[in-house]
This record gives C-alpha cells, sequence and structure tokens, in this order.
C-alpha cells in the first residue's frame, strides 16, 4: 500500500514540474530575444523535471505491485 510520502513526493514533483514551464513561459512572453544558448539550456531542463515525476509514477507502481501477493496467471494444463 502507497504511503503518503510516497504521495508527498509525486505530489512535490508535479508541482515543481509545473513551476518550471510557468517560469519558463513567463520568461519567454516577456522577452522579444532569446539567445539559442539559453532557449537550449531552458529546453534541458524540462525533460529533466520529468524524469523525476516518472521516477516518482514508476516507484508507487513498484510499491503497489508488491503490496499484492502473487497470482498465478498460466493456464491450468
Amino acid at each position: 500500500m502507497m504511503n503518503d510520502p510516497d504521495i508527498g513526493s509525486l505530489m512535490k514533483a508535479a508541482a515543481e514540474r509545473q513551476l518550471a514551464v510557468a517560469t519558463l513561459q513567463k520568461k519567454y512572453e516577456e522577452s522579444l530575444n532569446i539567445p539559442t544558448e539559453q532557449l537550449v539550456l531552458d529546453m534541458r531542463e524540462l525533460p529533466a523535471t520529468e524524469r523525476i515525476i516518472l521516477d516518482a509514477i514508476i516507484t508507487l507502481f513498484v510499491k503497489l505491485d508488491t503490496g499484492h501477493e502473487a497470482v498465478d496467471h498460466t493456464v491450468p494444463t
């Protein structure tokens, strides 16, 4: 079963992702000229935050899976 810290970790990661996206949106809305190098650095930041969220989701699913008894799905012969 999921523990509150697991859900808290996922919620924190999701909030950080939303903040990163909102910050970049505001940055680009306010600027007419952003150097390519800065754009590349900013775009690299987004997948990094997404990986954190995916890792948290995978961790939750693994913990959910290990919380159930193993079920034999083989077809009897």
